[in-house]
């Protein structure tokens, strides 16, 4: 924005050159001609700072309303309010721009003699040094607008690849719900194994659910992740340990997400730590670990994080479909690899003397055929309800509704540099049509002799395209190539935000070199 009004203030005070030069014949100081720009330039500037000002409280209000009706909306402590250091620093900006857009050619043509004002003009031609900074700005602006661009796309590639996961099962025909188990109620282990017991009979017998299981993930988005040890292999160094995602769940958890059982068998109630520590783990896991050998009866053990204190060898007894463990978000050194242990077993580190009853489960259920998942919300509040009546569901959602809510503020983070590119893209095509426009009428008489010279509508469109692909190609080159800059010292950094997108990846700045080519190109070509 700024450019583009320097540039104005270049375009006008070149177009009034002869202007000054008469009031300065007649009188008029270097100052007072100064003065009258400055003053000229200030009203617009405080006319265009107020409507700047005006949407921007707009604009907190539509994020902050976009923000609080999402699915996980922050902390009412945290809000969106218009910052006094920053916009001091915008009006600071804007009003420093405005002066110095004017100052400097006020100062330039205030100085220019009667004589070499009216021959230059005759000419139609601008001051070379006019000229210079002209294009110099529409170069920097092209650039800007490449660096915000690339980071447009490359967070709306990554937006829509949270918002396309294969999650490997039906996040849409399945019901979930959460539930914590305080200790006011449910005091003891005991007290908590029994409840949990009770739970399964009551929605295995239930007549509107075809499968029903109990799982440690919250809200069907996070399990868990964590080192483990794979029999047999040795690890010098901590970070020598893969790692691998994790899951207390019961045996009806994968009739529930559809899971396949490649070999072996799925937990029973014999299935205890204090006996025989035991896991299922995924074809993801037995691949990694095992490649093409059978990975029933081969052992491994999970590693508490902080202390590197290891758990009890776990037998692998079966081997299921992969599903993703993980939610819609980027976990550094994580595949999905990963293992399934008893509901009511440890999944890392060592056993506890104290048998582990999680406070907190994720009941799922699956609809008889015909049935839509959001119709079990009712009655599986109805059920816990008959169990204990002062137990609250929460959370009573489908997966898919659960993982949407968790990419809403990513979405409005996308939109919001969106936004930021729309804006950048519009200002650089209206810089670069104001500068060439600015230089073709300029350029009028002369433009006029050539033809009356001979040169057809194609040579002097050729002549003045040239002038403005120049500017497009240092523009583009300036702006990729800090892009590129960026994302190669920054790329662990970068790649960590956005969700399993390269930041450097070919197509979003091959892209953006034709999107900026063709945008800058028409709004040259058009004067």
């Amino acid at each position: 924005a700024c450019m583009n009004v320097m540039n104005m203030q270049f375009a006008r005070a070149t177009l009034r050159a002869k202007e000054l030069a008469v009031r300065s014949s007649l009188g008029a100081t270097r100052w007072r001609l100064v003065r009258q720009m400055l003053t000229e330039s200030l009203i617009v500037a405080g006319i265009g700072a107020t409507l700047g000002i005006v949407l921007a409280r707009l604009s907190v209000d539509w994020l902050t309303a976009a923000v609080r009706n999402g699915e996980n909306p922050p902390p009412s402590r945290i809000t969106f309010d218009i910052d006094g250091p920053v916009l001091a620093f915008t009006v600071g900006s804007t009003l420093l721009a405005a002066l110095v857009s004017s100052l400097m050619p006020a100062w330039t043509f205030s100085r220019a003699s009667v004589v070499d004002a009216l021959r230059e003009g005759g000419r139609g031609t601008t001051n070379r040094r006019i000229g210079f900074v002209t294009k110099g700005l529409v170069v920097f602006q092209i650039g800007v607008t490449c660096v915000l661009l690339v980071g447009s796309l490359l967070q709306e590639r990554s937006i829509r690849k949270q918002q396309t996961i294969d999650y490997g099962y039906d996040t849409v025909g399945i019901m979930s719900a959460r539930m914590g188990l305080m200790d006011g109620d449910y005091p003891t282990p005991e007290a908590r194994r029994l409840f949990y017991d009770r739970l399964q009979q009551e929605l295995a017998a239930h007549p509107e659910f075809e499968a029903a299981a109990l799982t440690s993930r919250f809200r069907m988005v996070f399990s868990g992740a964590g080192p483990i040890e794979i029999e047999g292999k040795e690890y010098p160094e901590k970070q020598d340990r893969p790692n691998a995602n994790f899951e207390q769940v019961n045996g009806s958890f994968f009739s529930v997400t559809g899971q396949t059982l490649i070999e072996g068998r799925t937990f029973n109630e014999n299935d205890v730590d204090t006996k025989l520590p035991v896991a299922i783990v995924n074809v993801a896991f037995a691949r990694k670990h095992y490649g093409n050998e059978s990975a029933l009866g081969r052992r491994f053990r999970s590693v508490d994080r902080s202390t590197l204190e290891p758990g009890p060898w776990r037998n692998i007894v079966g081997v299921v479909s992969t599903i993703r463990m993980q939610g819609p978000f980027n976990i550094p050194n994580v595949d999905e690899s990963g293992y399934y242990v008893p509901f009511h077993a440890s999944p890392t580190g060592p056993i506890p003397q104290d048998p582990v009853i999680t406070k907190f489960a994720t009941v799922i259920v699956k609809p008889r055929g015909g049935q839509s998942a959001e119709a079990l919300a009712t009655p599986l509040r109805q059920l816990l309800a008959k169990i204990d009546p002062n137990l609250p569901l929460y959370f009573v959602d489908t997966p898919k509704s659960q993982l949407d809510g968790f990419v809403a503020q990513s979405r409005v983070v996308a939109t919001m540099f969106s936004i930021f590119g729309v804006v950048a893209m519009v200002l650089a095509s209206v810089g670069i049509y104001g500068v060439m426009s600015f230089a073709v009428s300029r350029r009028t008489q002369e433009l006029g002799v050539r033809m009356a010279l001979g040169a057809d509508r194609a040579r002097i469109l050729g002549m003045v395209m040239r002038q403005g692909s120049r500017q497009l190609a240092w523009g583009v080159a300036l702006g990729l190539g800090l892009a590129l800059t960026l994302a190669t010292v920054g790329r662990d950094a970068i790649g960590n935000i956005l969700f399993e997108v390269d930041p450097m990846d070919p197509y979003i700045f091959t892209a953006v070199l034709f999107l900026v080519a063709i945008v800058s190109l028409v709004a040259t070509l058009v004067p």
